[in-house]
């Protein structure tokens, strides 16, 4: 015989409504009933039908992830972070791949409205104006990951771009580097590319160091791309003694370039790149780089994103994840 709300209210010696309010995490529930109920839930093994819970509150449990792609353990670890927290309360995840295409970015986002998501959690490291616009008229608690967004109304995690590409290169000029390139990501209006390169920017500046244009070059954010925004560069005239890249995959592919034209790392060029993905300690040498918690990012992220569902003040509306410098094989310290 199907087990009904009903029979686990009467078990439990509660009403129809205590369960509900349990069932759905309900903080006006005593603890020694939640936990009378919950035993009773565990025993009759009852769960409550998705559909008739949509119909009731007008949404759902789920929180609907939306990221440009998963090619690397670092958005791999972001998304465990946000299951963690999100089990931890209740709430079902929901992944969509954009493959960093503007329709399919805007198509996953209103799908995850119209499946009626509690929450919207964004990968923020190149959106595009429409779908910010979007965030920002929806009445879905929405939170973007991956940039400072202070200057905008919307909540956001997100490692110090600007102080970590700082650290990153002021170190490579305290290792003797003058002539240092940049690979940067695209340089759209709110990318996390942009504020690496305000950072690449700062520390020439404070080491009273030019910026040369010649030296900074685009690059989407793949190790192909990285191979050829490198080959642009070696095709430019001589080399720089050191390249800071925007990302580790496009740093692999400008050092695979590299290494097919007998140049060689960091002898004759050192690398430092961003992020920390697995393949930074396979490639060799291995690749220096700034390391971040993305596990913490994705935790962070959904903390704050179920205290918006839940109508909780939040005590800032931007956070930031630390960093530290990961120091390996692939620069060379000049006389």
């Amino acid at each position: 015989m199907k087990i009904t709300i009903k029979d686990v209210a009467r078990m439990a010696n509660v009403s129809i409504s205590t369960v509900s309010r349990v069932i759905n995490n309900s903080p006006t529930v005593g603890s020694d009933i939640r936990r009378r109920v919950l035993d009773v839930l565990e025993v009759t093994q009852f769960r409550p039908n998705a559909i008739a819970r949509t119909l009731v509150k007008n949404t759902t449990s789920l929180i609907g992830v939306l990221l440009p792609e998963i090619k690397n353990n670092v958005l791999d670890d972001m998304v465990e972070g946000i299951n963690q927290v999100a089990r931890l309360y209740g709430f079902d995840v929901m992944i969509a791949l954009s493959g960093g295409n503007e329709e399919s970015e805007l198509h996953y986002y209103n799908l995850f409205r119209e499946m009626q998501a509690s929450g919207i959690i964004v990968s923020a490291s190149g959106i595009r104006d429409s779908l910010f616009d979007l965030t920002q008229a929806s009445n879905i608690p929405c939170l973007l990951v991956g940039r400072d967004y202070r200057e905008k109304s919307i909540p956001s995690v997100h490692v110090d771009n600007v102080s970590a590409a700082f650290e990153a290169v002021t170190y490579l000029i305290q290792q003797g580097h003058r002539d240092i390139a940049m690979l940067r990501g695209s340089t759209g209006d709110i990318s996390a590319g942009n504020h690496r390169f305000q950072g690449y920017e700062q520390a020439l500046h404070a080491a009273h160091l030019p910026i040369r244009p010649e030296r900074v070059l685009e690059s989407a954010l793949s190790v192909e791309e990285g191979a050829a925004a490198m080959r642009k560069l070696y095709d430019s005239g001589p080399l720089p003694t050191a390249v800071f890249c925007a990302t580790d995959r496009i740093a692999i592919g400008a050092m695979n370039f590299l290494a097919e034209t007998g140049v060689k790392v960091p002898e004759q060029v050192s690398f430092f790149g961003f992020d920390d993905i697995d393949m930074t300690v396979i490639i060799r040498p291995k690749l220096s780089t700034v390391r971040y918690s993305a596990s913490e990012l994705g935790m962070v992220a959904a903390r704050n994103l179920i205290k918006l569902i839940k109508g909780e003040e939040l005590s800032a509306y931007h956070w930031s994840v630390s960093h530290q410098l990961q120091i390996r094989d692939s620069i060379a310290r000049l006389n």
